[in-house]
């Protein structure tokens, strides 16, 4: 039942960070519109290149992050395991 329910959290973390992909590149380019408008072909070129960064970036690092704390965690409940059987 612990593993089900550890699958469905991470579903539910990484589909978030799948919308949160979206939603950054939306912001970034209504903002960027927004703010008197796009007047030349490299103010475009300047917003969809920081949209793209930000996009890729901080979902795959935070996505890298939480992958790592995982195995972190498993690797210290075998060792407490193990020091549980020695007692």
């Amino acid at each position: 039942m612990k593993k089900k329910i550890q699958r469905i959290l991470i579903w539910i973390f990484e589909l978030s960070l799948f919308c949160g992909y979206f939603y950054i590149l939306f912001v970034n380019l209504v903002c960027g519109l927004g703010y008197g408008g796009i007047s030349s072909r490299g103010q475009a070129i300047k917003i969809l290149i920081v949209s793209f960064i930000l996009d890729v970036a901080l979902p795959g690092l935070i996505w890298y992050q939480h992958r790592r704390i995982m195995k972190l965690e498993k690797l210290l409940d075998e060792i407490y395991d193990i020091f549980d059987k020695i007692k």
